[in-house]
């Protein structure tokens, strides 16, 4: 396939790329999804990207030089013996209980009061169905005879989206 590039079309890549190193690993396959993304080279391991994992080797040894000490244990124990303390200390009383019960029964109420009644519900059906066909006259509809012979792909080799001819 060839690579054919005007200068919009580098402008929108370069958009795209940067768009596309900010979204999660779901969100890009959506992306490449909707761009139909062909890998060049799946997922192959740069000079660079070897030297970053022979790096991570490291952090081996340095899990090992956090582990747990003798008085690192007894520093934990008592964090965990105070917060339980404070956790007891907030207890809900019997008046706390009573109060909690007075504003869940007024909220209660309130929500009640807000009950959808069939004139209201009327109203809301009407609204729902012309925002249905508003949106219904909105959709885009393909034309297979206008489709265009090129294609989007990413190349994860230069990370950028590029447009590649139909042969």
């Amino acid at each position: 396939m060839k690579t054919t590039q005007s200068p919009a079309s580098a402008r929108l890549f370069k958009k795209l790329s940067a768009l596309r190193a900010t979204l999660s690993n779901e969100e890009r396959a959506i992306l490449d999804n909707l761009i139909n993304v062909e890998e060049v080279s799946a997922h192959q391991m740069k000079s660079r990207a070897v030297g970053k994992a022979a790096g991570k080797v490291s952090k081996v040894t340095e899990v090992a030089a956090h582990k747990m000490t003798g008085k690192a244990i007894g520093k934990a124990v008592n964090k965990t013996t105070s917060k339980a303390n404070e956790a007891a200390a907030h207890k809900m009383t019997g008046k706390a209980i009573g109060k909690a019960v007075n504003k869940t029964t007024s909220k209660a109420n309130e929500v009640a009061a807000h009950k959808m009644t069939g004139k209201a519900i009327g109203k809301a059906v009407n609204k729902t169905t012309n925002k249905a066909t508003e949106v219904a006259a909105h959709q885009m509809k393909s034309n297979p005879e206008s489709k265009t012979a090129f294609r989007i792909a990413f190349d994860p080799n230069s990370e950028e989206y590029k447009v590649q001819e139909q042969e």
